[in-house]
């Protein structure tokens, strides 16, 4: 029985190439110099916006009366909608 050199599986073939390419292209990536200004300086700026509309932190948050109001008119929702899930639960499982 003569052993003869078996030929390259294709799956590790197309791997080592991939591989090759990845690390070229890291190379490549790591060897271009750039300034550090420069990538920097653009930030944020290349629409020549805000990035953000300036809004009120919360820490320096006063609630108008209007606002509390709102607040208090959605909670008395949520609290009525927790009363009646609790009255059907507790009914259903009391059989009263």
């Amino acid at each position: 029985p003569s052993t003869r050199p078996q030929p390259p599986d294709i799956g590790s073939c197309v791997f080592r190439a991939m591989a090759s390419v990845a690390a070229a292209s890291a190379l490549r990536r790591l060897a271009a110099p750039r300034p550090a200004a420069s990538l920097f300086r653009g930030f944020a700026t290349t629409l020549k916006t805000k990035s953000a509309p300036p809004e009120t932190p919360l820490m320096h948050y006063t609630a108008t009366q209007q606002a509390t109001s709102s607040i208090n008119h959605r909670i008395f929702y949520v609290n009525v909608v927790a009363m009646v899930l609790v009255v059907d639960l507790g009914s259903s499982m009391l059989d009263v």
